[in-house]
């Protein structure tokens, strides 16, 4: 049985985060990641990694889309090298994911689910729900959200952070544009900057 904390969820929540963030064609630096500014957020998603992971996080959840998601887990796997105790969790919306991507990205996804502690598949197929369903699955099965967001109002990152609140999970919220990060951890809010 989980033994439940003060700030209501289970221990075994409050050690597990999930990520959610844009893809590359909502950056404008798009699918280039050797841009500055690419490598800039990706070295902020991965000090806050290591902060959380410092905190006592000890698995990571990846709903394996291409940007963020990928980003996140490659650079989890990339700690892991050092703090073999940290997890890295892939949870894929359906099997066909990567199908229409290019060689390279299909590659690097590839790669990434065969060295993720433990892979998770939710539909054989596509279904126009399956995206949302994967991203409540995180969030169901997390008690932080690491969200690298810009605070727009619609798409899926928004909903799953949305969804994030109703289920009052403590959410980090990552501006790619400053690379501020808010940690929102009811009822109190620390500020950090990369």
């Amino acid at each position: 049985m989980l033994k439940k904390t003060e700030k209501g969820g289970s221990r075994l929540e409050q050690e597990i985060c999930a990520f959610t963030g844009h893809r590359p064609g909502h950056f404008p630096f798009g699918y280039q990641e050797e841009h500055p500014d690419c490598v800039h957020l990706k070295n902020a998603i991965g000090q806050t990694i290591a902060v959380l992971a410092e905190r006592g996080v000890t698995t990571f959840i990846s709903g394996m889309a291409q940007g963020v998601d990928l980003w996140a887990a490659r650079e989890v796997l990339r700690q892991k090298e050092e703090n073999p105790a940290i997890r890295l969790i892939t949870v894929q919306p359906c099997t066909d994911q990567a199908r229409n991507w290019p060689m390279e990205a299909r590659k690097e996804y590839d790669d990434i689910l065969a060295c993720s502690d433990e892979r998770i598949c939710l539909h054989d197929r596509y279904t126009p729900y399956c995206m949302m369903e994967r991203n409540r699955w995180m969030v169901d099965h997390a008690g932080l959200l690491l969200a690298v967001y810009d605070g727009s109002k619609s798409g899926g990152t928004a909903a799953t952070v949305q969804y994030a609140q109703t289920k009052k999970r403590e959410i980090w919220f990552l501006d790619p544009n400053t690379l501020q990060l808010v940690a929102l951890t009811p009822p109190e809010e620390d500020q950090l900057s990369f």
